[in-house]
């Protein structure tokens, strides 16, 4: 599955599932801190993001043509994270 985002010439594809936003946007942070270009779906807007179960779930997505390079830098955050 393919995503073209209308802002620039990269092909999207999903990257992992996360299960708290807030984690998500670190994971994004991290990515881009990389220069992998990152877009996340389900993300939740306003002053009451919902927290709770499938409703918290924030998918990330990243440029396909730097998909090897951001699947090392899952793997090290999961790694770093679990220490």
């Amino acid at each position: 599955m393919h995503e073209r985002d209308r802002h620039d010439d990269h092909n999207y594809e999903p990257l992992v599932v996360v299960g708290d936003p807030a984690e998500a946007n670190l994971l994004a942070a991290l990515l881009r801190s990389d220069g992998i270009a990152v877009r996340m779906h389900g993300e939740p807007f306003g002053p009451y993001p919902v927290g709770v179960g499938g409703l918290a779930q924030v998918e990330v997505w990243v440029a396909d043509d730097h998909m090897e390079d951001a699947r090392a830098v899952l793997e090290t955050w999961r790694s770093d994270s679990q220490s």
